[in-house]
């Protein structure tokens, strides 16, 4: 799935000036497009949020059973917690290890999960981050809409042996004018670089960056599209 010719020595040395690095043409382009048409055709996605200090996951059938009150409730209190900077609301579908449930998309779909836990990727990994402790990954598939965002923030938490975050993206024609970005920050909250989804293009970075995905806009054309997650020093569960 790797495509054969990403150059590990220039990337590592990349990666070493500051801990993030884009890599383009990240996966043989076939893969790629098939992850994309999946989440194009098939909408597997519940909403991911923050509400009433809590991370909460909502499936569709959940917001659509909602009346108009509740929705209004339900927006003011995300839009609330992301007025004091803490916040986020994608969609969101949770890879697992592949099945034979006769669904091949979602084989497919699991094949590539088992994939980035393979010691093919995880090696490459290690060899351009420099991280030797990597043992395993997890990942979701990730879609932002209109009204869409995730809150600066690190992804340093306590117990989750998190190590490298990356995000894959497979949006293909993506305006930066639309919102989107990954936007990493001094510690003092001062922008530093924006970084505009691309197709098949990862962006792998040390959990200490901070960063957000700036706010999707009312005319973007297209959802924002991406396999996104963590590279942890512990084993696959």
């Amino acid at each position: 799935m790797l495509n054969p010719e990403l150059d590990r020595q220039v990337y590592r040395k990349e990666f070493a000036i500051d801990g993030r690095i884009r890599i383009d043409n990240f996966l043989e382009e076939e893969i790629s497009e098939r992850i994309r048409q999946y989440c194009l055709e098939e909408n597997p996605f519940d909403l991911t949020y923050f509400a009433d200090g809590q991370n909460r996951v909502s499936t569709q059938a959940e917001i659509a059973k909602m009346t108009q009150n509740e929705k209004g409730e339900f927006g003011k209190k995300i839009r609330s917690a992301a007025s004091q900077g803490i916040g986020f609301m994608y969609g969101s579908y949770r890879m697992k290890t592949a099945q034979s449930n006769g669904n091949e998309k979602l084989v497919f779909l699991g094949e590539v999960f088992e994939y980035f836990n393979s010691e093919a990727m995880l090696e490459f990994i290690r060899e351009v981050s420099g991280a030797e402790d990597i043992l395993s990954a997890d990942a979701q598939l990730t879609r932002y809409t209109t009204g869409q965002f995730l809150t600066r923030h690190r992804d340093v938490v306590e117990g989750r042996d998190r190590r490298l975050a990356y995000v894959l993206g497979f949006t293909r024609e993506w305006h930066p004018d639309w919102g989107g970005l990954l936007q990493f920050y001094e510690e003092d909250g001062t922008p530093r670089e924006a970084w505009t989804p691309r197709f098949n293009s990862l962006a792998l970075f040390d959990i200490r960056h901070i960063h957000s995905v700036t706010f999707v806009t009312p005319f973007a054309l297209e959802p924002r599209l991406s396999l996104a997650g963590w590279f942890r020093t512990s084993p696959k569960v």
